[in-house]
């Protein structure tokens, strides 16, 4: 393997660039998972969901809750 000067300046820029990025908190990037892509903020600055993801965790509560009804409802009460 070749001996290459620019990996050991590599190693350190990426050191560097992880130290500064380390302070970050776990909340941020949730945060900005979650918020529309568009408009993230109102003007007073409250969080705007976006409204995919929304109608996504509907359409899973609604899958779920009909698979719970049908599932354990008994089937002699629609007869």
């Amino acid at each position: 393997m070749k001996n290459d000067e620019h990996i050991p300046a590599m190693v350190g820029r990426l050191r560097k660039f992880h130290e500064a990025e380390g302070d970050e908190r776990l909340t941020n990037p949730a945060l900005r998972w979650i918020e529309d892509p568009l408009k993230p903020r109102t003007v007073d600055g409250n969080l705007r969901l976006n409204r995919i993801l929304v109608l996504l965790i509907a359409l899973a509560l609604l899958g779920g809750a009909t698979f719970l009804l049908f599932s354990l409802v008994r089937y002699d009460l629609f007869e």
